[in-house]
């Protein structure tokens, strides 16, 4: 299955080519509705051809034009029971830093959170369990991996490789570990969920993809 990245602002976006179209992982930053189109276009893709939007987490610079991108392509989303109703009211969560650079980024943020306030859109799949993704032509399944958030979701794909929003990062700054998590100690219990699965490439919503040994080396 192949994998087109769309950086949205400061986060990767994935779609991935399924045998009916296409399905989306997250939704990016804030007024990001024009990027999207046009980077579309660029790839010969029309938004209809989009059959669904999953969404790994609900924090602003995943959902910041989830409003505007839904009524683009005419599709559902999937995201988290636990999390639905944030982005229903279009809540602004800033979660807490888990290194110096974190807690600053964090501060900030619930300093001038009030820039940060995204369109308010609902979701029609509330994720509690696994949710195939076999119907929308993509052989993989989304899974809860809490940690970053206590919702937030992976797309594993059955060839091995796993969108994992913010559950893993890849910045030039710090490790692999995330810079933000509200349930710091699930982050590695969602990396050992990982590995039983048989993932084998990691594609993270800040950084270029890489091996899963790089999480299995960080495991304490």
């Amino acid at each position: 299955m192949e994998i087109k990245i769309l950086t949205l602002g400061i986060t990767n976006c994935y779609l991935i080519k399924g045998n009916q179209g296409y399905v989306l992982v997250d939704a990016g930053s804030l007024r990001k509705k024009r990027s999207f189109l046009n980077k579309l276009n660029k790839l010969n893709i029309k938004p209809e051809e989009i059959k669904l939007i999953v969404i790994t987490h609900a924090h602003y610079d995943h959902v910041g034009t989830l409003k505007d991108i839904k009524e683009s392509c005419g599709c559902p989303v999937a995201i988290s029971a636990h999390e639905e109703a944030i982005v229903a009211q279009g809540r602004v969560v800033i979660p807490p830093g888990t290194n110096l650079l974190g807690k600053i980024i964090s501060f900030i943020g619930r300093t001038f959170h009030f820039v940060l306030k995204f369109p308010a859109v609902g979701g029609e799949y509330l994720v509690k369990e696994e949710f195939p993704l076999y119907d929308y032509g993509v052989k993989g399944t989304v899974i809860p991996t809490p940690g970053h958030t206590p919702g937030s979701l992976s797309v594993i794909l059955d060839d091995g490789r796993a969108i994992v929003g913010d559950l893993a990062m890849n910045k030039p700054i710090g490790n692999i570990y995330p810079l933000f998590a509200e349930e710091p100690d699930l982050v590695y219990e969602s990396w050992q969920e990982l590995i039983g699965r048989g993932v084998e490439r990691i594609y993270p919503a800040h950084g270029r993809s890489f091996s899963i040994d790089r999480i299995i080396d960080r495991l304490p």
